[in-house]
């Protein structure tokens, strides 16, 4: 099974290879990360989770500093990671939840693609075709035609959203040159020689146009 993007092959079964367990006990602190023994375990060397909430709690309770080290020194010395790494594992976790990491733990997977598929990843697994596909070793293949298949209906659906941009650009750039032209043929119009009927209308046409664009530049934000 493939390792999630950016673990490094990270996990607390590591940092416990490292330390004592009364170490644990005294400098972390974290009754919960020796209750997860069992879960470190068993992600065998990828990064879980558990274990990046373990980190997150760690660098936002800065247990680290009972040891007397820096957050750089402890993901280096005591998780085997950098702070980098680290940090990034906490984005993931704080941006998409556990569904990233238990998905990435059984197919290839990146951080846009799952911007992408994110509404149909479940608390169990993969929503794909009107079911759900576990998230379980057995289903890694089937999982990932799931991901490529997700992937490219968004792809496929934001198409058309992408192709409108410019279109919209290019209507705005042709009321600019509409309306410059206008405000170019009023000034050619005005020093027409008009008579009383004609600069009337003239001007009333200009006094209308003004209030007309008053009124749109409270509709269009700065």
């Amino acid at each position: 099974m493939k390792k999630p993007a950016g673990s490094a092959g990270f996990s607390f079964k590591g940092v416990m290879a490292n330390m004592e367990i009364d170490q644990l006990e005294e400098v972390l602190d974290l009754g919960t990360l020796l209750g997860r023994r069992q879960a470190f375990a068993l992600v065998a060397g990828r990064c879980s989770a558990a274990d990046a909430d373990c980190l997150r709690t760690i660098r936002g309770k800065k247990l680290y500093r009972k040891y007397g080290i820096t957050w750089e020194e402890f993901c280096r010395k005591y998780a085997g990671i950098s702070r980098t790494v680290a940090d990034q594992l906490i984005r993931q976790l704080d941006e998409f939840g556990p569904g990233f990491f238990h998905l990435a733990s059984l197919t290839r997977l990146t951080a846009e693609t799952y911007r992408l598929i994110a509404s149909s990843v479940k608390e169990s697994g993969v929503e794909c075709g009107g079911e759900v596909i576990p998230f379980a070793p057995e289903n890694a293949p089937k999982l990932a035609a799931a991901v490529q298949e997700l992937r490219m209906r968004a792809e496929a659906q934001a198409k058309p959203a992408a192709q409108a941009a410019p279109d919209l650009a290019q209507r705005v750039r042709r009321t600019q040159k509409g309306l410059e032209a206008a405000i170019a043929q009023l000034e050619t119009v005005s020093t027409e020689d008009l008579n009383l009927i004609q600069r009337q209308a003239l001007r009333a046409a200009i006094e209308r146009g003004l209030r007309q664009l008053e009124r749109l530049t409270q509709v269009v934000p700065r």
